[in-house]
């Protein structure tokens, strides 16, 4: 009897470490399954946003490494999940290290090179004009309210550059208004256009001060025709 009882007690014993054992194993089949679930997700959302800078005409420098490394894996993995699923377990390679962990890192690597060259694409495509000229002309009264359209302009084109936008189509339609936008404050603002002279001296002013020979008939015969010499003050330097 006792014999029997333990040799019952024994089978017991062997039937829950079989089953202890094919529950690590389904737990382990799981994380796995997981892992590469989450990488090919990201890698999948990467992909498509490349597509979408690509159809928008936007230029993205991004160059997979190790592809080919990856592929392979992939392609071991997918037939032992065919073969046995239970062998995910126990693959012949670092599940999580060499190939995970590196998908996510390609998507990252695709996700920087999208934000590098959405910031490149603003920046070509960004208007000019001199700071040095907007912020000489801010002192001038009458053309605060030009010089502020235009540092608004400026703003929302820093803000516009900073954010990688889902739709770039759209993205690239605001930045070509505010382009316009710009344009336009610019040209409202020296409508007859401004002289070199007279920059000169409206950085001066607007640095350490201009000298008195530096109010040349041209730079006067300016500012008088815009009202704003009496913006001016002379003092002793």
């Amino acid at each position: 009897m006792l014999l029997e009882r333990t040799a019952g007690l024994a089978e017991r014993i062997e039937r829950y470490q079989k089953l202890k054992i094919g529950a690590n194993e389904a737990q382990l089949v799981n994380t796995r399954a997981t892992q590469v679930e989450e990488a090919a997700v990201l890698l999948a959302q990467a992909r498509a946003a490349l597509g979408r800078f690509s159809k928008a005409g936007i230029s993205i420098q991004f160059f997979p490494a190790n592809v080919e490394e990856l592929t392979e894996k992939a392609t071991q993995l997918r037939a032992i999940a065919v073969e046995n699923p239970a062998g995910l377990a126990n693959p012949p390679f670092n599940v999580a290290h060499e190939f995970t962990n590196r998908l996510r890192g390609l998507a990252i690597a695709a996700n920087t090179a999208i934000e590098e060259g959405w910031r490149r694409y603003v920046s070509e495509n960004v208007p000019s004009g001199s700071e040095e000229v907007l912020e000489a002309l801010g002192k001038l009264p009458q053309m605060r309210a030009g010089v502020a359209r235009i540092r608004l302009c400026r703003q929302k084109l820093v803000s516009l550059a900073a954010t990688v936008p889902v739709d770039p189509e759209s993205a690239i339609e605001q930045l070509r208004v505010l382009t316009t936008e710009h344009a336009s404050a610019w040209a409202d603002m020296t409508a007859n256009s401004v002289p070199t002279s007279v920059l000169q001296f409206l950085r001066a002013c607007a640095a350490d001060g201009a000298p008195v020979a530096s109010l040349t008939k041209e730079v006067k015969d300016w500012l008088e025709a815009r009202e704003l010499l009496g913006s001016f003050r002379i003092r002793i330097g």
